[in-house]
């Protein structure tokens, strides 16, 4: 239960999760109250961009960091994974967790070596595992082998994480969509934010999805130029029907979340909001 998770005390900073504008593709840093550090997903690399070079580790080095205590990639596609390996060639990272479900993109092969070479403790996500750092819970709700669909598609095979801290619940989708999220029906209740599935593509961000989670924010990690034509109207339509604030990382650069277990601050190019939060109503 979220009553169960450590409250916020005076020696505490709030925990700050930073949604990076990577361009198309996912990278998130997120600040626990004490200051450790916690990277989901490392954003694009192809042959004109790194976005571990050239966004994400510049990033961390400008917050002081020294070390990742966790590092989740959501799954082997270039746009999340291509980063990792120059991230971890820049940046100590304790404990990495992905599917493992293994794919012939090369920034895959190259984030597996980097891992072998780090000496990070390495370990397959699966449904159910928890890593706790000052008293915010790290949930692995997706995937799990014994899925009928594990392995018919890497999307919808991607880690989906829930972060906890006090009445503050956000969940991380990565590329999964309404495959994934028929699966994880009724097991996550209402969040204060959602990162968008997909980068807001039209096959994800279901309204049955939307109306278990009826999240406060919704946060699109999506490039200003892209062939996909992300986010889709769909998409956007849906997240409005529930009555999420939209936030996208092409119009507002990063996108910054800051709480404290009660409240929460949201910010980038397009303003600062303040937003109370409610108790969750469900338990997963």
């Amino acid at each position: 239960s979220a009553a169960l998770l450590a409250r916020p005390t005076a020696s505490n900073g709030p925990l700050r999760l930073f949604f990076l504008a990577v361009g198309q593709g996912d990278a998130a840093a997120i600040r626990t109250p004490r200051g450790h550090w916690v990277l989901v997903d490392a954003g694009p690399r192809d042959a004109r961009l790194d976005a571990g070079a050239s966004v994400v580790a510049p990033f961390l080095r400008r917050h002081g960091v020294r070390a990742l205590d966790l590092l989740v990639i959501s799954h082997a596609h270039a746009d999340h994974v291509g980063g990792a390996a120059s991230v971890m060639a820049r940046v100590p990272v304790s404990q990495v967790l992905e599917p493992a479900e293994l794919s012939d993109d090369a920034g895959y092969g190259q984030f597996l070596e980097a891992v072998a070479a780090s000496g990070s403790r390495y370990g397959a996500a699966r449904d159910g595992q928890q890593v706790m750092i000052d008293g915010v819970r790290f949930t692995v709700l997706h995937p799990d082998r014994a899925w009928p669909e594990w392995g018919l598609d890497l999307n919808e095979d991607s880690v989906v994480l829930l972060v906890e801290y006090g009445a503050f619940r956000a969940v991380f989708a990565g590329d999964a969509g309404l495959v994934a999220e028929q699966r994880l029906r009724a097991r996550v209740g209402d969040v204060s934010v959602l990162k968008v599935g997909h980068h807001g593509s039209r096959t994800a961000t279901g309204d049955a999805w939307l109306r278990e989670l009826r999240p406060e924010v919704a946060v699109i990690s999506v490039g200003r130029r892209n062939r996909y034509g992300h986010p889709t109207a769909e998409a956007l339509e849906r997240l409005r029907s529930v009555g999420a604030r939209i936030r996208r990382t092409d119009d507002d650069g990063t996108v910054t979340v800051e709480t404290d277990g009660a409240t929460m601050m949201i910010s980038g190019r397009s303003g600062v909001e303040h937003l109370p939060l409610a108790p969750p109503s469900v338990t997963p």
